[in-house]
């Protein structure tokens, strides 16, 4: 197996999709290939991370219940409606398989009228109450994997410079807004440098900042007319999330540093660019 073979694979490979012989394969590539094995740490920490700020909602304590109390009086039911007037004699006992299909089709047809009410309560439920929250999870969930992705795969920077003047005219020249830029080294957030981002179908800019031995990442593209300004913080898996708007643009900062030091961050920086 070759590195262009291993990389189609890897997806199949992570989900556990392949068979054992082509897994096998994999493996034995992987052991003898840097870059693929390399590749292969990096995808499987980005799916762990994707998966592990999912959100996942429970369904009401009562849907077990209600479900098999429904199964009890269909069984309870079945062979009442099955015996008629015109039907002809039959030995249960003595006939096993008859009772066997019957059982298979009710079994059957209770698993999909169980997955129907599942939904109906899910949809009716929860959907209309958690429909912007998982918007911003999902966003949240993309802030993250994007964060983890630039530190896991040596991508942290496009650009790298401590300049705000080399990196703010790199970023205008590469997108159709001219994000601000803060030179924050004074306040403890020396500038590392800025790259390019696609998130919520969107382009973005990156700022990157230090703090001690940690990054910051902080996404910038332009507000919506009617954007809401209020400041929302989050924390999902150890990564501290930070959001705010101003009449121009989105701010979304990311880092697994402490929420006063994101506060700070975002006071410091407004104080810098509020007269842009």
């Amino acid at each position: 197996m070759n590195c262009e073979e291993a990389t189609k694979l890897m997806d199949g490979y992570l989900d556990g999709e392949l068979d054992p012989i082509t897994s096998q394969a994999i493996e034995q590539h992987l052991r003898g290939c840097r870059n693929c094995d390399q590749a292969y740490k990096t995808h499987g920490s980005l799916i762990r991370a994707i998966g592990n700020t999912t959100p996942y909602y429970k369904a009401p304590a009562g849907l077990r219940e209600r479900i098999q109390a429904s199964l009890r009086e269909e069984i309870a039911e079945r062979p009442a409606r099955n015996g008629g007037r015109d039907a002809q004699p039959q030995f249960p006992r003595r006939q096993p398989e008859p009772r066997t299909i019957l059982w298979g089709a009710s079994w059957n047809w209770l698993a999909l009228a169980a997955a129907v009410i599942f939904a109906a309560i899910i949809a009716l439920n929860l959907v209309p109450r958690w429909q912007q929250p998982a918007a911003d999870q999902f966003l949240a969930t993309q802030l993250i994997a994007s964060h983890v992705r630039s530190l896991m795969a040596s991508h942290l920077t496009d650009v790298a410079s401590t300049d705000q003047h080399t990196v703010k005219p790199w970023l205008d020249a590469k997108l159709d807004f001219a994000p601000p830029v803060a030179d924050l080294s004074s306040e403890g957030f020396p500038l590392i440098g800025g790259r390019l981002d696609y998130l919520d179908s969107r382009p973005a800019a990156v700022l990157i900042y230090q703090r001690r031995k940690h990054f910051i990442n902080l996404f910038v593209w332009p507000a919506e007319p009617n954007a809401s300004r209020a400041t929302k913080a989050m924390s999902r898996q150890g990564y501290q999330l930070l959001h705010w708007v101003d009449s121009d643009f989105n701010y979304w900062a990311v880092s697994d540093v402490s929420a006063n030091d994101l506060q700070t961050l975002k006071q410091q920086f407004e104080g810098q660019t509020s007269h842009h």
